[in-house]
């Protein structure tokens, strides 16, 4: 009975490791990747490609945001791209279809807050440059 006891003990003591390295203390809260096929494939596709399900149904067509580097010399425009996906302040090319996620964001329990929000789209655009065609 003891060795089992210890056998458990040791089985969660390792998961408990495995945890918080896996984890680590640089580890982001949010995933870009995850929301962006959450809230963003169904219009611009899994690709990013402006392909997706809903693209067709749209007023104006999504943007293919591989191209995102290439229409702007070879340079991703980060800060361009969170304004638009906030869809706040000056700077923002943001039109009615796509939703302002700033503030959807901000209500959310998962990035509840302002500065949350803000983090979780720094996220997304950190996904979407890694989508930018070569």
């Amino acid at each position: 009975m003891r060795g089992l006891a210890v056998l458990v003990g040791a089985v969660i003591g390792a998961s408990i490791v495995t945890s918080v390295v896996t984890a680590g203390p640089q580890s982001e809260p949010y995933s870009g990747g995850g929301d962006f096929q959450v809230y963003c494939s169904s219009c611009h596709g899994a690709s990013g490609k402006g392909d997706g399900s809903i693209a067709k149904s749209l007023k104006k067509q999504p943007a293919d945001l591989t191209l995102l580097s290439k229409q702007n010399n070879g340079v991703f425009p980060g800060d361009k791209v969170f304004k638009t996906v906030d869809g706040h302040g000056s700077g923002s090319s943001h039109d009615a279809d796509m939703p302002a996620w700033g503030e959807v964001f901000a209500k959310s329990s998962e990035s509840q807050g302002a500065e949350n929000a803000a983090a979780r789209i720094r996220t997304l655009v950190k996904h979407l440059e890694t989508l930018q065609a070569k």
